[in-house]
């Protein structure tokens, strides 16, 4: 009895990992929508989260044709590290060519500005264990002026 108790604890905790396949998230999950002045970025944004701690692992994604992201940190593993992240936003086009992703005119007249690619990108997002859901416009136009 004792084995047969055992046998279905087993299979219990067995049963999700396969069901699951190869796919797993670790840390956090973040996904949103990525647009500029207000409207939803086309497919094949560039998104990379740069956790700001002393450990961990960019996170990316490439935009959907409604501006939807939803970040991994490689092709099985579903995730984002919790805390501060600077958000890098651009266009790779061959990373785009090699998911099937074409040059849309809409992605070809984005001018995403030089600041907002790379690591010291001044997009700063808070992510915090569990799911999160974040939504980011950014202006192409130039920033106010100080009177």
């Amino acid at each position: 009895m004792r084995a047969l108790r055992l046998g279905i604890a087993c299979s219990l905790l067995v049963l999700p990992v396969v069901l699951a396949g190869c796919q797993r998230t670790v840390g956090a999950t973040a996904t949103g929508v990525i647009s500029f002045n207000g409207v939803p970025a086309p497919a094949g944004v560039l998104v990379v989260f740069y956790p700001q701690g002393p450990n961990g692992s960019s996170s990316m994604a490439i935009t959907n044709a409604e501006g939807a992201y939803d970040l991994w940190f490689n092709a099985s593993i579903r995730g984002v590290m919790p805390g501060e992240n600077v958000v890098s936003l651009s266009i790779d086009d061959d990373l785009n060519a090699s998911r099937g992703i074409a040059m849309s005119d809409a992605l070809r007249a984005l001018p995403i500005p030089a600041r907002y690619r790379g690591p010291k990108s001044p997009l700063v997002k808070t992510v915090k264990p569990g799911a999160n859901v974040i939504n980011i416009d950014v202006s192409l136009g130039d920033p106010p002026k100080a009177d």
